[in-house]
């Protein structure tokens, strides 16, 4: 049975096991597609006090929620929709990394209100978004690789 890794800095119980963190650190997307994993890559943004990189990473979480959106036939839901998508358009120009054709895709495809290209660009907007955060991505790995014994 794995043990907790206590350098996660974690406090709940559920923890951060050894073959959790081998697991995040293999590759990104494992990191950003794990509940537990963002809640680690957070704390250590947070201790290193990289506030851009928390800042891309709630980006990362508000277009994922919107990459889940519930299908709802209701006007009032698909109005709340696009709500959240004006709102992470205009959070996007904080994110400098950002590619701005992918921003204008997905501000074009908000316009035409079409679900399925709105979808689209946020997909988009998701792989642009792992990149931007390959810099604290590689801090995170540094920090909980164990350096080789010779």
């Amino acid at each position: 049975m794995d043990k907790c890794f206590t350098v996660c800095g974690c406090d709940d119980l559920e923890g951060i096991t050894n073959s959790d963190l081998d697991r995040f650190t293999d590759k990104i997307e494992n990191v950003l597609n794990d509940e537990k994993g963002r809640r680690l890559f957070r704390n250590f943004m947070f201790s290193s006090n990289m506030k851009h990189g928390r800042r891309t990473l709630d980006f990362w979480e508000r277009n994922e929620r919107l990459l889940n959106y519930p299908e709802d036939s209701d006007n009032s839901s698909h109005r709340s929709y696009l709500r959240d998508v004006d709102h992470l358009i205009n959070e996007a120009e904080r994110i400098e990394e950002l590619d701005f054709a992918a921003v204008e895709r997905l501000a074009i495809a908000r316009d035409d209100g079409n679900k399925q290209e709105i979808v689209d660009a946020l997909k988009v907007i998701k792989v642009e978004t792992t990149k931007a955060l390959r810099r604290e991505y590689f801090a995170f790995k540094l920090r909980f690789i164990p350096p080789k014994h010779k």
